[in-house]
């Protein structure tokens, strides 16, 4: 062998490795779907700091406190970059964009769209849940249409129903006598359901959902503690209370069920606070609201350790897109890289 042909073996060695290496990072379209990462993100609707992860005794997150802390990062200073409500949050960390109190004008994709047509999965393995408003998991473009949307479920006291199919199919008899009834109250423009009620229904029917479907992708917005807006704090907290409950569950979950044990990512975000009697928020930017909190646990996420650095919700969307190794349009939002411990490869 000529000195002339060595560095070419060389370099192409290099290469091969470098495609091996990357190839399998990126979770190929024909890759079995228990390789690809699962990932599961919890909104909470409107939890102040002060009444969770800076209240000294923690009374109305014990389990979260006591047990999840240890087992992730949390960050302190999560900053809702727009209007303290509920849908530019989440539609922060659906797409990855900043965009007002409503959803019109967005054409982007959501990460529900990239993450189903790379790995061509099912319609019922990626789920939003819980929102007031159609089509915050989907938004249509030339690349990615209709077909690219995920399961999208809600009903709630604004009178929002959305019910999927692959929903009904799941449900009992008298589970869909429930839906039944709400949806004639709904051609009346009536309600009687509470926040804390229809809270516990959804909390039901995501479990059915993670049961029988084993999502590889969840959205679920958690709006217990919308009871807040009754004016009563004793609701409020007790919501919270019920809503650490939910979270600790689904950690749980996660922890057990060898679909999602060793192989999936929780997030547990808030989309905003509460202005200083505890019952409501506003529609513009207030520093006391728009600072809340975020968790992460993974298989390769640190275990007990706070941040403090600013952090977004447009952050989450960065996270989930490099954790599924997909490749979304540019967005001003950073991957969370400091929880994880150093040997995930990023795709990105």
């Amino acid at each position: 062998m000529n000195t002339f042909t060595r560095p070419f073996i060389r370099a192409g060695i290099i290469f091969i490795v470098l495609f091996i290496k990357f190839s399998f990072n990126a979770y190929p379209q024909s890759a079995p779907e228990d390789k690809i990462p699962n990932v599961i993100i919890v909104t909470f609707n409107g939890v102040r700091n002060e009444d969770s992860i800076d209240d000294p005794t923690h009374q109305y997150i014990p389990n979260f406190w006591n047990n999840m802390r240890k087992e992730g990062v949390l960050y302190t200073n999560l900053t809702n970059l727009n209007f303290e409500f509920h849908m530019p949050s989440v539609n922060a960390i659906n797409t990855g964009g900043i965009y007002p109190f409503f959803s019109d004008g967005i054409s982007a994709p959501t990460i529900f769209q990239y993450v189903k047509k790379k790995y061509a999965l099912q319609k019922h393995k990626l789920w939003l849940i819980g929102h007031w408003f159609a089509k915050q998991g989907g938004f249509t473009t030339a690349e990615y249409p209709d077909d690219t949307y995920p399961c999208q479920m809600s009903f709630s006291i604004v009178k929002c129903f959305l019910v999927p199919v692959e929903l009904t199919e799941a449900l009992t008899k008298q589970e869909s006598m429930f839906l039944d009834q709400a949806y004639k109250l709904k051609d009346k423009n009536l309600t009687y359901f509470h926040w804390d009620t229809l809270g516990e229904i959804q909390y039901r029917f995501f479990k059915k959902i993670v049961q029988k479907y084993k999502p590889k992708l969840i959205h679920y917005i958690m709006n217990d503690v919308g009871s807040a807006h009754y004016d009563s704090f004793a609701r409020y907290v007790l919501a919270l209370k019920r809503s650490d409950e939910k979270i600790f569950e689904i950690l749980q979950m996660i922890k057990s069920d060898p679909f999602y044990k060793n192989n999936t990512y929780l997030f547990i975000s808030m989309d905003h606070g509460r202005n200083l009697y505890y019952m409501n928020h506003t529609e513009n930017p207030v520093e006391d609201l728009s600072r809340v909190w975020m968790y992460v646990y993974g298989p390769d996420i640190k275990k007990g350790v706070t941040i403090t650095r600013p952090v977004r919700h447009i952050d989450i969307f960065a996270t989930v897109a490099d954790i599924m190794a997909v490749e979304t349009y540019p967005t001003e939002g950073k991957a969370l890289r400091d929880s994880f411990n150093g040997k995930k490869v990023f795709s990105r």
